[in-house]
């Protein structure tokens, strides 16, 4: 609720401040309602500055506002005018105005899908009565009422079923969305999805983005999913993002593991290798780790992070099995990132008349990038998979040490299809029993971004952890890699 009055506040010192903006008035009555303001006055004071604009072709003056409250009772007039004048002492930048803008959908947004849900709640439980005398009661009327009140939570946020616009008309759009880009970069947030690789992330600037799909690509058993616990982890922890992880090829018990552990890396547990995955499977931590073990896990359970479910999937599984359930996940926890390990392991939902592996690939990896796009109604969503790699790119490996896009296994698709595909490659031999291995990661493919350049990496197996050849050599200065 106060988020949402600071909100407004910007919003409205953006439109009466300084020389009054009738252009940030116009994108506000196009992209908002008096529903999105929580504050009694503020709320009356759009509508009026609304109403006066239609009217009179500007904004309304404090003047004209105390032409309006005339024969009022004087303590309501002295609220008004108080109020006007604080905000016209604002003058918010242009920035913040969009972006309070887009907060205030949002704000509306979870306000609405939190009364639809208790309001769901109640009619399984107790029975409603609207006012037109209809009684709704029981788990059928339930669901379609919080159906219908989902449908106007998408509306309060700006959600569309087919989003679009001219060019000439959504510019304030782009600069709305440039203005909430940049308020992300002041807090250490980025718009895109990163891999929690610093050197990896810096070259990507932004890293993958709505709607987009983007490949790990390796041979079996190189840290395909491994890199994409770490993806998940880091989103979730690091970036406050919202994260489903669903798995086919890994139970999702041995996944939760595995996130544990990464996230017994982090500093404050003062564990520089982190929790051994295989110790806390085969229950042989000593007491230090177990009490460590405690405290990661509460810290996970209590900490400011994003969501991050694991969600195991059916050995047979199609696209919108999959879709499915993100869409109920999504009614109470929006995904900002969807991992699917692995889509080569989803069945195709038509097979073609005689069979063929690369045309029923092909047609899983266009239909998981199509429900990328359309994911929420059109706003989208990245998704990410591991990806294997085929004989030529293993034959490629073993002679350059590298593989090229088109060493993608089983359909050309897979190459062609996603938005940014990374090239997962050993480095040199590992002696450190998976907990330094030297690896490489290469960005084989960018859509609209740098590629082709190689990083040098350590992974630590153990705990899914990720870092830049440097970073990690230095960091291993401070304890024993053998201990």
């Amino acid at each position: 609720m106060a988020d949402a009055v600071a909100h407004g506040r910007v919003v409205l010192g953006r439109i009466v401040g300084g020389e009054r903006s009738l252009r940030a008035l116009h994108y506000a009555a196009d992209h908002l309602g008096g529903e999105h303001f929580t504050d009694t006055v503020q709320r009356r004071l759009f509508r009026t500055l609304v109403g006066y604009a239609d009217r009179n072709g500007g904004v309304m003056s404090r003047a004209a506002l105390s032409d309006l409250l005339r024969g009022q009772e004087p303590g309501i007039v002295l609220m008004y005018e108080e109020a006007y004048d604080l905000l016209a002492g604002l003058s918010p930048e242009e920035h913040e105005f969009y972006h309070s803008a887009s907060q205030l959908r949002e704000l509306a947004a979870d306000r609405a899908t939190g009364d639809a849900l208790a309001v769901g709640k109640a009619i399984m439980t107790e029975g409603l009565r609207l006012e037109d005398g209809t009684e709704l009661r029981g788990s059928q009327d339930a669901r379609a009422y919080v159906q219908a009140e989902f449908a106007q939570a998408e509306t309060a946020a700006g959600g569309t079923d087919s989003p679009g616009g001219d060019i000439r008309t959504a510019g304030d759009d782009i600069l709305a969305a440039y203005s909430q880009v940049k308020e992300q970069r002041k807090t250490g947030r980025v718009q895109g999805i990163e891999f929690g690789i610093a050197d990896l992330d810096a070259h990507l600037d932004g890293g993958l983005g709505h709607g987009e799909l983007g490949l790990v690509a390796a041979a079996m058993t190189a840290g395909k999913s491994s890199l994409c616990v770490q993806c998940g982890w880091h989103n979730a922890v690091e970036q406050g993002r919202n994260v489903i992880f669903f798995t086919t090829e890994q139970h999702h018990t041995a996944l939760r593991v595995k996130i544990v552990a990464r996230h017994s890396r982090l500093p404050k547990f003062g564990l520089p290798r982190g929790l051994d995955t295989r110790l806390i499977r085969s229950g042989r931590l000593d007491a230090e780790g177990e009490r460590a073990l405690a405290a990661v896990v509460a810290d996970l359970k209590t900490g400011d992070y994003g969501s991050l479910q694991v969600i195991q999937m059916p050995e047979v599984c199609t696209l919108p099995v999959m879709a499915a359930r993100a869409e109920a996940i999504s009614r109470t926890v929006v995904p900002d990132l969807v991992i699917f390990d692995y889509l080569q392991l989803m069945d195709p939902e038509k097979r073609s008349k005689d069979n063929r592996l690369n045309e029923t690939m092909a047609g899983v990896l266009k239909g998981a990038r199509g429900w990328a796009r359309s994911f929420r109604r059109g706003r989208g969503v990245p998704l990410i998979s591991p990806w294997q790699v085929n004989k030529e790119g293993i034959n490629g490996m073993k002679g350059s040490g590298e593989f090229k896009l088109e060493d993608l296994g089983e359909t050309i698709e897979a190459g062609r299809t996603p938005s940014m595909v990374l090239g997962l490659m050993a480095a040199e031999e590992d002696n450190s029993d998976g907990r330094a291995a030297p690896l490489s990661v290469k960005v084989l493919k960018n859509r609209d971004g740098p590629r082709g350049r190689r990083f040098g990496l350590t992974v630590d197996f153990a705990t899914c952890h990720f870092a830049d050849r440097e970073a990690a050599v230095a960091d291993a200065d401070f304890f024993d890699l053998d201990a």
